[in-house]
């Protein structure tokens, strides 16, 4: 019994030994690697290294240049006046091109409205949209049918039609909407314009 206790007693001195004599090592150890991770960061490095990418400036750009160029098409060509027109009675009486024929006059009168604003050219709804509230309440049945076929034309042979960009072809040109949107978007009187608002009766 003796022997045995001695035994069990030297074994547990010696494996106190050997935790005691490692302990040091592996605090040693995470020591080391602490101070590591203390340590202050190069001066060498570059400051791209430092920032956060969102943080960083552009480059600078030697030649800009624009990925999404906006250039308005060029105006419609001279008419020739010796070419053979329509009338704008055969321009009336031909078929609507978004097949509107007999449409009924208040009804005309509503959707001209919403023709006149929305042009995709801020310059040219501007301009149309003033004139529709002005004068679209006085206009006649003929008058707003005549308008109609006007704005069935390209959007930007319109623009330079009414502003005088460009010399109108015949019917137009002598018509009465034509010289009417001319005078309109001269503004002589110099007044602010600004998109009108839609009444209650054309709202949709």
């Amino acid at each position: 019994m003796l022997q045995n206790s001695s035994k069990q007693t030297i074994k547990c001195l010696v494996r106190q030994t050997q935790t005691s004599s490692t302990r040091p090592l592996v605090t040693a150890t995470l020591l080391r690697t602490r101070n590591n991770r203390r340590q202050p960061l190069s001066t060498s490095r570059k400051e791209s290294d430092l920032t956060h990418p969102s943080l960083l400036r552009d480059p600078p750009v030697t030649k800009p240049t624009d990925l999404w160029p906006l250039s308005q098409p060029k105006p419609p060509p001279t008419p020739d006046p010796l070419a053979s027109t329509q009338t704008m009675e055969q321009i009336l009486a031909s078929p609507h091109p978004e097949g509107r024929d007999n449409e009924p006059t208040e009804t005309l009168r509503k959707r001209l409205v919403y023709e006149s604003r929305k042009r995709g050219i801020l310059e040219m709804d501007l301009i149309l949209a003033t004139f529709a509230k002005e004068r679209l309440a006085l206009l006649e049945d003929w008058q707003l049918r005549q308008y109609d076929r006007f704005l069935t034309l390209p959007d930007w042979s319109i623009y330079y039609y009414v502003t005088d960009k460009s010399k109108c072809p015949e019917p137009w040109a002598s018509s009465w909407v034509v010289n009417e949107l001319l005078e309109h978007s001269r503004n002589k009187g110099r007044t602010v314009r600004r998109m009108p608002d839609l009444e209650e009766g054309n709202k949709a």
